[in-house]
């Protein structure tokens, strides 16, 4: 004998409740975009159909400036650790990706990560990947990247900034679309712009902004001829009693926002543990932000181990088994 169910006054019969996991899509889809991230993933996870519904989702803090980015922490295997700071809230998660990868940019939700000789954007979150053309490079040790904007866009350009020798830097280009990387080298020795800890692109000017760790910027066009479109800028804190002012900076930057998060604390990494993070572009509400890349060293002077950390922001994208650099 089949059970009845009494909702609203109505009776329903056992064989007439339909199961979770048979949920049409254009119930589960609203379901999907109204989720935060974490919550997403978790529903994805029940059963294949889930995984596959329809989203637009993309985070919770999509529409919402400057908002605190989330950190993942993690070493040589694919366990990460992900920390949302605006709730103190821990998560366990796995990013295979990451194995053995070199984070060169992190902005909106997309990392470019470098991984044995292959480059490619990825959303760790969706596991939306986007391959490059081979870079010139086989191995990274100083390079870091920044991208005008999601490598979806077709306007995408990404730049790649790197020492050659102590009197020479190396740009390397790549707009959507192209097949080979575009070289450009300037003669600027390690006194004139020293170690490159991050990079942003301005979108009013068409300008690329590399920040070292002597308080200087390197700007670079992609537009101007190539004699005059590398150029070397000191940063000064302003000073109401400064009789001239030679310009500000498009954006907002952070020097030491790992150390100043609190996070080392929170996370209890232990005096024998060195990190090194790779920045972020935050927007704003003004100005968009831009987190410098951190090199933190074992407290006792003796490194054990060696993790790494990336600020992101938690966004998911879904992209078209089709979608390629190429189209």
């Amino acid at each position: 004998m089949l059970a009845e169910f009494e909702i609203d006054g109505s009776s329903l019969r056992e064989d007439q409740i339909v199961p979770w996991v048979d949920l049409p899509p254009e119930l589960l889809s609203p379901i999907a975009n109204s989720l935060g991230i974490i919550d997403l993933l978790s529903l994805r996870g029940v059963c294949k159909d889930w995984r596959s519904a329809p989203s637009t989702a993309s985070t919770e803090i999509k529409s919402v400036p400057d908002t605190k980015p989330w950190f993942i922490l993690y070493e040589e295997t694919e366990k990460c650790t992900l920390y949302n700071p605006n709730v103190k809230k821990i998560y366990s998660i796995n990013f295979p990706k990451l194995m053995d990868s070199t984070c060169l940019a992190s902005n909106q939700g997309w990392l470019l990560l470098f991984q044995e000789g292959s480059i490619f954007f990825f959303c760790p979150f969706s596991r939306a990947r986007i391959d490059l053309p081979q870079f010139p490079h086989q191995e990274m040790s100083d390079h870091i990247a920044a991208f005008s904007c999601p490598p979806t866009s077709f306007d995408c350009i990404v730049s790649i900034i790197n020492r050659c020798d102590e009197n020479t830097l190396e740009i390397n280009v790549l707009k959507r679309g192209d097949t080979t990387w575009t070289k450009n080298t300037f003669e600027r020795n390690k006194w004139s712009f020293g170690t490159t800890v991050g990079g942003i692109f301005c979108d009013k000017n068409g300008t690329f902004y590399y920040l070292d760790d002597t308080s200087r910027t390197l700007t670079f066009s992609t537009e101007e001829r190539k004699e005059r479109n590398c150029t070397i800028y000191r940063i000064r804190t302003y000073s109401p009693d400064a009789k001239r002012i030679f310009g500000f900076l498009p954006f907002r930057y952070e020097q030491n926002y790992f150390r100043d998060s609190g996070l080392q604390d929170w996370i209890g990494l232990k005096d024998d543990v060195s990190i090194s993070t790779c920045g972020a572009i935050i927007p704003g509400r003004r100005s968009n932000l831009l987190i410098r890349n951190e090199c933190i060293e074992a407290s006792n002077g003796t490194s054990k181990c060696q993790m790494k950390g990336i600020w992101i922001q938690p966004r998911f994208f879904q992209i078209p088994v089709t979608q390629s650099w190429l189209v």
